[in-house]
């Protein structure tokens, strides 16, 4: 009947490991008491997650509020997979002169993912 359930805590470098095969998630933001999860797309380097956007709700509420959290997972099968809970701060690269080089950083890590 029912199997032995094992749950494990991963270490800080498995964790960043999938954050780096993976680039489908979910991000939740809020405004006042309200959450909001919606599915996006981004890429991990150096202890960042990058994505692109058009300005509309999720974009305005993290102007707002730039508290973030970000869910992923990775599925092997029903009975072998990694959820993945980073909590974040919003930061936004305008842009301006000042943002060119993180900009253009990003534009060529989200170039490299097939669903950007």
């Amino acid at each position: 009947m029912g199997g032995v359930v094992l749950i494990h805590e991963l270490t800080k470098q498995a964790s960043l490991d999938v954050l780096a095969r993976t680039s489908l998630g979910r991000l939740a933001c809020a405004q006042g008491a309200q959450p909001y999860a919606v599915p996006f797309s981004f890429t991990y380097d150096d202890n960042y997650l990058y994505s692109f956007s058009t300005v509309g709700q999720k974009i305005e509420w993290m102007r707002a509020n730039p508290l973030v959290c970000v869910e992923t997972d990775e599925v092997i099968s029903s009975q072998q997979w990694v959820s993945i809970v980073v909590f974040g701060r919003y930061e936004e690269l305008p842009d301006t002169p000042t943002f060119r080089w993180e900009r253009g950083h990003a534009e060529y890590l989200l170039q490299k993912a097939a669903v950007w």
